[in-house]
């Protein structure tokens, strides 16, 4: 009888166990915007699938500020017990993270602590606006869960000493021991596993955070390398329209790679409406300059940079112009990645725009036949031509071709558009080419 009360009582536990479910995700790397829409996303599904339990394993060394602090505030929210498992260190946004769950397990060797944050443009502390706001949310987020706030508010300013918590003029960073010595960690584990042991659920259900196919498409188009190439069509697409306006095709391209670019960092909390406008106004510019005023060049060259800066600020998640809280990693990966899609379309245009001679599709900007003296055209020998009058026989852009008195001349203006048939007169003349300018009626 003894045996078989044994045997039923264990198999009761066994099915409670099993009857419970987890959920697991890993923060790792540098933080980020995306991992912020990460943790979302996981919490999001375990609230679907009720799990009694949240496991976040985190080995990172920090990252962007406000994504640290959002994914804090998911975590205090969360209404089922939550658990960090630090597996190697959470220093900066790892620890802000961290503190958040309601119990924290450490691996050997692992480390928490270092939450100092750091502008990203000079590498050295942030104002103290926004190591306040760090210090209080630390202090906050002890305070719920239970915790030394004295000790998080250590983890930000060096110059805050609590007993012989802080060692004066140094950030605290803890190790397992030290953790569990100031009650900042609830025990030395080494795995999910003995994590779940621990809890006794060693039989429940996990489930492992996997993200959906619209993220895993939304992953691959922020990638960096991609974004480069979305920045070559781009570019690429636009000069090509405006050299030949109302193909159409290069415009498809340009306005796709430029929703392909946008949306992803824009779904991410990365890019912003303005900075979709800022780079609609370089493109602008870009258009007054070959459209209108060509051979200005500050246009086109203030809406090439207004353009490299809109792309470059899409991708690094940043709030207005500054850069308080944005990695160095980042800006490095934003600026590499903008280059290479700027200097690559550059290239790009090099190369093809030769073959716009040659396409049948562009006939009606390039000349498409031989210039040979029966069709009119002259040698080089070009008689003095100052004060005569004719029509542009192709768009100048400013230069091109101009009809007078029965033959063809190439003509440039003096930074003027003039389209196809517009009356002329030649006011200069070099070499061979004409300087022209539109007849005064």
């Amino acid at each position: 009888m003894k045996y078989i009360f044994v045997l039923v009582f264990s198999l009761c536990i066994w099915f409670s166990g099993y009857s419970q479910k987890v959920y697991y995700f890993k923060i790792e790397d540098a933080i980020d915007k995306h991992t912020e829409v990460l943790a979302d996303s996981a919490l999001a599904k375990a609230t679907r699938l009720k799990a009694d339990y949240i496991i976040v394993e985190i080995n990172t060394p920090g990252g962007d500020l406000g994504a640290s602090m959002a994914i804090n505030q998911l975590l205090l929210d969360y209404p089922k017990p939550t658990i960090a498992f630090i597996n190697n260190n959470a220093y900066s946004g790892g620890a802000m993270i961290a503190l958040a769950c309601d119990s924290i397990y450490m691996a050997d060797g692992g480390s928490m602590g270092a939450v100092t944050p750091i502008d990203g443009q000079t590498g050295k502390y942030a104002s103290e606006k926004i190591r306040s706001a760090v210090r209080g949310k630390m202090r906050a987020t002890a305070e719920k869960n239970g915790r030394n706030p004295n000790i998080a508010e250590a983890m930000v300013d060096e110059t805050h000493e609590h007993d012989s918590v802080a060692t004066p003029g140094k950030i605290v960073v803890y190790t397992p021991k030290e953790a569990i010595k100031n009650k900042y960690c609830e025990g030395n584990l080494n795995s999910v596993e003995e994590i779940l042991v621990k809890y006794k659920i060693s039989n429940a259900q996990i489930y492992r955070y996997e993200p959906s196919l619209m993220e895993k498409v939304i992953s691959f188009f922020v990638n960096p390398a991609v974004s480069s190439i979305l920045i070559l069509l781009i570019i690429g697409g636009i000069y090509f329209e405006l050299q030949s306006p109302g193909i159409g095709f290069p415009l498809v391209i340009a306005i796709a790679g430029l929703v392909l670019y946008f949306v992803p960092y824009y779904i991410r909390g990365m890019a912003e409406n303005w900075e979709l406008l800022l780079f609609l106004g370089g493109l602008a510019l870009v258009a007054i300059e070959l459209l209108l005023f060509p051979g200005i060049k500050i246009a086109i060259i203030t809406g090439l940079i207004v353009i490299f800066i809109a792309l470059g600020l899409m991708m690094v998640g940043n709030v207005g112009f500054s850069m308080e809280g944005v990695s160095k990693g980042a800006l490095l990966s934003a600026l590499v990645a903008t280059s290479i899609g700027l200097f690559g379309s550059f290239g790009g245009i090099v190369a093809l725009a030769p073959k716009l001679a040659t396409n049948k599709k562009f006939s009606h900007v390039t000349l498409q036949t031989a210039q040979s003296s029966k069709e009119g055209y002259t040698a080089s020998q070009t008689p003095l031509m100052i004060g005569k009058t004719g029509e542009s026989y192709t768009v100048l852009r400013p230069s091109g071709k101009v009809y007078i008195d029965g033959q063809i001349f190439d003509a440039f203006t003096q930074g003027d558009y003039l389209e196809k048939n517009t009356q002329i007169v030649v006011i200069g003349q070099e070499g061979a080419e004409l300087i022209v300018k539109i007849k005064q009626s």
